[in-house]
């Protein structure tokens, strides 16, 4: 099989990372046919520069957040010969050999390949805690997720949009992710939809990104900076979504209450400052979740 591969990167102001993104693709050893840069409205000279850059597709847009630069992107490969979209943030540093190393494994796996995703780490080198997969529950799965350990792949139900390369044939059938989410929860959601439509989804031990973030960080709203809530806003409404779409509105009416008065209270013990302002985020993200029912978009 000829693996045609488009490679999609989403930014916002994050010219200088950015910079290093398209040349760590550019260097790779298994060169992509096209490159999509999604511009989410930068104002810091990165559309100026986009423009100017050869071998690049690039849709600027308003700032739609990660999950509507995915979207857009992703999108736009469905519309070229590419069979395979390697979906990225901007500050997603590869190695030469990264896509290489996520087409060998593909080659060996005998099942349907939904994606395959790289390895993240930060700059020390550890894992990055914001990009660890799900590992695929045995009972899930007639494959056991480590059929493959010995080729470097595991199974994985869920896994973030940092270097993971997505089959085209995938996205045909389940569609695209949700651009309504804006930030956190649509790579989870999206690459579990594509395990749930029968596709393997798999986790590459040896094609290794470099994601450069300030900090290695989980985000904790027990114990986050109030900088952040807007991200937790839309994390909770994103996640309480997710319940009410797979387990049905009655079960999810219950769970939410128990959910909202268990993580508040949980909330007061631990937090030392802003106390009733992280709840009413939470509060005002469940009311949200209620009403929020965004549409599977398939081309």
């Amino acid at each position: 099989m000829e693996y045609k591969i488009a490679a999609v990167v989403v930014t916002y102001n994050r010219f200088e990372l950015l910079k290093e993104t398209i040349e760590a693709i550019r260097a790779q050893t298994y060169t992509p046919r096209q490159v999509i840069v999604i511009d989410n409205g930068s104002t810091d000279g990165t559309g100026d520069w986009l423009d100017e850059q050869p071998g690049l597709t690039v849709i600027h847009q308003p700032n739609s957040g990660g999950s509507g630069g995915f979207y857009t992107g992703l999108k736009q490969a469905l519309t070229s010969d590419c069979n395979f979209a390697w979906v990225m943030d901007d500050d997603t540093i590869c190695r030469p050999d990264t896509l290489q190393k996520l087409v060998e494994k593909i080659s060996l796996v005998t099942e349907p390949v939904g994606f395959i995703g790289s390895k993240s780490v930060w700059n020390d080198g550890n894992p990055h805690l914001m990009n660890i997969p799900a590992i695929t529950p045995a009972f899930n799965r007639e494959v056991p997720f480590n059929k493959y350990d010995d080729k470097g792949v595991l199974l994985v139900e869920t896994i973030s949009f940092v270097s993971l390369l997505i089959n085209i044939e995938a996205v045909k059938v389940v569609g695209l992710p949700y651009k309504e989410f804006f930030i956190w929860g649509d790579d989870q959601e999206y690459t579990r939809r594509i395990t749930k439509a029968g596709y393997l989804g798999l986790y590459c031990t040896d094609s290794i990104v470099l994601h450069k973030t300030p900090t290695n960080y989980f985000p904790d709203f027990y114990r986050d900076v109030p900088g952040n809530l807007w991200k937790h806003k839309h994390g909770f409404r994103n996640e309480f979504f997710m319940v009410k779409k797979n387990k049905g509105f009655g079960y999810f009416i219950v769970w939410l209450g128990a959910k909202v008065g268990f993580t508040s209270y949980k909330l007061m013990r631990i937090r030392k400052d802003n106390k009733f302002k992280f709840i009413g985020v939470l509060m005002n993200s469940a009311w949200q979740s209620i009403f929020f029912n965004p549409k599977i978009d398939k081309q």
